[in-house]
């Protein structure tokens, strides 16, 4: 019998280096350093970082190398004057000068994922959800700090993601060439890019006693179209389904909830693009199953 390995993934920095930063960022010498991953290992894990010293003890999260994201600082600093509870960052070394890899430090937020309270149908959840998703696409460019929105990445536009996931099947396929063409034929008049974290997943809420205490994640954070980034988690959580959501988000932002059609549609499209190219599922999404909601939409949007 092979020997089981440890999976747990390993901090890309001596732990007494990066105490040894993180006391000058803290103002105190560090006695003791506990580093815990944050999910499953890989180089973008992030790190729990629990500290004492000498007077106090706290915790931050840090992230090393490639997952350090210029965007999700310049997101954090833009949007710490507005009330949206989100981290603080409290160090950023983008070249490295320090521990030879680049390191981001933020404060940490302690809470429990919205995502768990959602998929239980607790309706406070649902509202929740909304009224912060609501919050984060009233902030307009002006509400930024000159010049940043133009440096944050954003999220594609629904006609990039159409144009482009058309570009990437494989020739022939008829089922997508018709698709393609009912997308093409019924494409809407699309909502004005709108401010985000760039990653609406619930389990990026973190609440703590039904309110909001953090909005985590901003590596992508930018102005995108709102209605194709709010629909993730309905796609791939099934619970969340069915339940008005999305019906009530769209007539909160004054969007025709009509328009939800045509974006499934997309979801369908793009993901089916995607398991056919990488040959594995899309979370509960099958090659097999994408192809069967293609179809039922396609026919659906054809007879409407």
């Amino acid at each position: 019998m092979t020997p089981k390995t440890d999976q747990r993934p390993q901090l890309p920095v001596r732990e007494e280096d990066l105490a040894r930063v993180l006391g000058s960022v803290v103002g105190a010498p560090i006695r003791t350093i506990r580093t815990t991953p944050l999910g499953a290992s890989s180089r973008e894990t992030p790190w729990r970082v629990d500290l004492e010293t000498a007077e106090d003890s706290t915790t931050v999260l840090a992230r090393f190398g490639k997952s350090c994201s210029r965007t999700e600082v310049l997101a954090l600093e833009a949007v710490k004057e507005h009330p949206l509870p989100a981290p603080v960052v409290l160090h950023w070394d983008p070249d490295g000068a320090e521990l030879g890899t680049p390191l981001f430090v933020s404060t940490f937020v302690e809470g429990d994922p919205l995502l768990e309270a959602m998929k239980a149908n607790e309706p406070w959840a649902d509202a929740l959800y909304i009224e912060t998703v609501c919050a984060l696409q009233s902030v307009a460019e002006d509400d930024l700090p000159p010049g940043v929105a133009a440096q944050l990445d954003g999220s594609d536009s629904a006609l990039t993601v159409l144009e482009e996931a058309y570009a990437g099947f494989a020739k022939p396929n008829p089922l997508a060439e018709a698709a393609y063409r009912r997308l093409k034929e019924t494409q809407p008049e699309f909502p004005i890019d709108r401010f985000s974290n760039g990653d609406l997943w619930p389990e990026n809420l973190l609440v703590r006693g039904q309110r909001l205490v953090g909005i985590i994640d901003w590596q992508h954070a930018g102005f995108g179209d709102p209605i194709y980034e709010f629909l993730l988690p309905f796609f791939l959580v099934p619970e969340l389904r069915d339940r008005g959501i999305e019906e009530a988000y769209c007539q909160r932002m004054g969007f025709d909830p009509r328009l939800l059609h045509w974006y499934h549609g997309l979801e369908f499209f793009d993901s089916l693009r995607w398991v056919l190219k990488l040959g594995e599922p899309y979370m509960i999404h099958t090659a097999e199953s994408l192809q069967r909601d293609l179809a039922t939409w396609s026919e659906g949007s054809a007879s409407g």
